[in-house]
């Protein structure tokens, strides 16, 4: 992975005084929107304005309103996990990618679909600096997660933000499909992953399931909106009831409590070694999966953060491997 440069039309004291400005993060004062302005300005590609292809433009409708984007844009940055695994899945890689928090590199399980991509730093703060610097045509991001940078981003390069970062990650894909001119390829994508889980649904027809993290002070259970709740419930098996919150569609419950997880089967998704389920084996023999020898490890990174088509189908993998 590389790290972000500007063109040479800016002198070695332009820039420091740009990054100086925009490392304080005063875009709501003049100085701060003025050095974004400099910066956006002397990054740009005769074509920035419209992107790649200046004479093929679509208008795009989205959580912030519309955008004017290039029918093919092709220097695209992605500031969270449902893009960053939408723009590879659907053959392109991201210019720029911002990494989540916990970890130290991009998605590994997109394979070498990253390799050429600059971290543009964290999905929590992106570095505006560095994002200018590498002259996208599109950003990508949610509301939920980046809204107060929106204007800050749509300033650098057309944005296009969904609503959630997470709930109904198949209407976001379909979203970024259409600003990055692949409706197409992503369509019949998801088509393939479809008629996967359906081939899935009757072993899997009336049986429940638990997605459970284990947090500091209890666990959090991830309902059937969330993204890998949303794959059980295609592949057949039913999320069992909890009250999950209106936001993001799970729901916390304290170990005093594990006795209520009383599915057939549940996944326990984390880092740890294999085997390393994080929870005191007391308390997972109390859970009704226990009993049933239905306890199942997976990898965080994938059911938890791998939002998007191609962690979808590595979700199908480990069902079609039970």
């Amino acid at each position: 992975m590389r790290s972000a440069t500007c063109s040479p039309n800016v002198t070695d004291v332009q820039w420091q005084e740009i990054v100086d400005a925009l490392t304080r993060r005063e875009f709501g004062a003049g100085l701060g929107a003025a050095a974004l302005a400099a910066l956006t300005a002397a990054c740009a590609r005769p074509d920035a304005a419209t992107g790649s292809d200046s004479g093929a433009q679509r208008t795009v409708t989205h959580a912030m309103g519309t955008t004017t984007v290039s029918n093919r844009p092709s220097r695209i940055v992605a500031l969270d996990s449902l893009p960053i695994d939408t723009v590879v899945t659907l053959g392109k890689t991201p210019v720029g990618a911002a990494q989540a928090g916990s970890a130290d590199a991009l998605p590994a399980y997109l394979g070498g679909g990253l390799d050429s991509t600059t971290v543009v730093g964290s999905i929590a703060e992106p570095n505006l600096e560095a994002i200018a610097a590498l002259q996208p045509d599109l950003i990508l991001s949610s509301k939920q997660r980046h809204g107060d940078l929106y204007d800050a981003l749509s300033a650098i390069a057309p944005t296009v933000f969904s609503v959630s970062p997470a709930v109904d990650w198949q209407g976001t894909l379909r979203l970024f499909a259409e600003a990055m001119g692949e409706t197409d390829a992503a369509e019949q994508k998801l088509s393939a992953f479809h008629a996967r889980a359906a081939a899935l649904t009757e072993t899997n027809r009336g049986r429940t399931a638990h997605v459970i993290r284990v947090m500091d002070d209890g666990l959090r259970l991830h309902g059937p909106g969330t993204f890998s709740g949303s794959v059980l419930t295609a592949a057949g098996y039913t999320i069992t009831g909890q009250p999950w919150d209106a936001k993001n569609d799970m729901s916390e419950i304290s170990l005093e409590n594990v006795a209520q997880i009383d599915s057939d089967i549940a996944f326990v998704a984390n880092t740890s070694a294999p085997g390393e389920l994080g929870i005191d084996p007391v308390l997972i023999g109390q859970m009704g999966p226990s009993r049933r020898d239905s306890v199942r490890q997976t990898d965080y990174r994938v059911w938890i953060t791998g939002i998007g088509l191609t962690g979808a189908n590595l979700i199908l993998d480990d069902l079609e491997r039970l």
